[in-house]
């Protein structure tokens, strides 16, 4: 008896892995930079850090997220930064969620517009980037930096101005005829709602845009709170303090508590608005007495380092990244 019970057992198993098989598929990251979360939330802890072309076996899907593998590492990451390269989406039923995800590919034809993910609008973008009109990262998200991009340039080449790339912007885009861009169409950012973010290059120059002892707006990305703070010094990336104690507070409100997490943020300062990282841990050395901020916190920009390991900080530059996305 306890023999014909394991051969059913092991029937049924076998009748039901080729069912889990097919649950899994793999995808590819979009992404420059992408954080894999523990649990399917921006507040999560980062798990590990996928790069552009990283290939992952998607396990399970909800929501705007995709539980996901790569190599001993298991977490979340956000959908629209996957390119899923076999299977479908089985966290998705309706037919609304698969058009969307159809949507996210763009054209065959190398046409797309707002909302659109992949190859044809990394192309777009780095043709854009070439004739001036878009100083923002090109990682395939058709947002608002790259549509105002778009309208920009169709607006200097004689095209109807709707920021969506049609066959003939495409076919003049391409063109040896495209005309330049004047410094005052470029365009930075690509996510939603970017227009004038700027990346700054900490090391090709960037050090020498905000020098030390400037003051400065800094805006959370998350929260809209905005504070003043002053730049001490700092070499790898900038050593800043909040201006006041009334800064202090905002800064406070903003993590909770003083933490060494990285959050998004824009930096203000002389007209131009900078995609940024920043802790909330005070150490280290104060200037500014009477501010209730005992020490500094890190501010970090595109390819800056610690001050400690001398190394490109991979969760600071991933914040970097999404405050690419976004405008003052």
């Amino acid at each position: 008896m306890k023999k014909l019970r394991s051969v059913l057992i092991l029937t049924l198993l076998l009748c039901l892995l080729p069912v889990c098989t097919a649950l899994a598929k793999t995808g590819k990251i979009t992404a420059s930079s992408l954080n894999m979360r523990k649990s399917a939330s921006t507040d999560s802890k980062v798990v590990s850090v996928l790069r552009e072309g990283d290939k992952v076996t998607i396990k399970d899907s909800s929501g705007s997220w995709y539980k996901v593998t790569k190599g001993s590492k298991t977490g979340y990451v956000a959908k629209k930064y996957v390119k899923v390269t076999n299977g479908s989406d089985s966290g998705s039923s309706s037919s609304g969620s698969s058009k969307k995800s159809s949507k996210s590919s763009g054209s065959s034809d190398g046409t797309c517009g707002p909302g659109d993910t992949g190859s044809s609008v990394k192309k777009v973008q780095q043709r854009l980037k070439k004739l001036g009109y878009y100083t923002g990262s090109a990682d395939g998200d058709y947002g608002g930096g790259t549509k105002t991009a778009v309208k920009n340039f169709q607006k200097r080449n004689g095209l109807t101005v709707n920021g969506t790339v049609n066959k003939k912007t495409l076919a003049k885009l391409n063109s040896s005829s495209a005309k330049k861009a004047r410094a005052s169409d470029a365009a930075g950012g690509s996510g939603s709602g970017a227009g004038s973010t700027e990346r700054l290059n900490w090391f090709n120059g960037g050090s020498n845009k905000i020098p030390k002892g400037a003051t400065f707006k800094v805006k959370d990305i998350k929260t809209g709170i905005v504070f003043t703070v002053k730049r001490w010094s700092g070499a790898n990336h900038i050593d800043a303090e909040p201006a006041t104690s009334s800064d202090t507070g905002k800064m406070r409100k903003i993590f909770g508590h003083w933490s060494w997490r990285r959050r998004a943020i824009l930096v203000k300062y002389n007209g131009h608005v900078y995609a940024a990282s920043m802790n909330g841990m005070p150490h280290g050395t104060q200037t500014i007495r009477g501010n209730n901020f005992d020490g500094h916190f890190c501010i970090h920009f595109y390819g800056s380092k610690t001050h400690g390991s001398r190394k490109v900080d991979a969760m600071h530059q991933n914040c970097v990244a999404e405050a690419m996305k976004h405008s003052w």
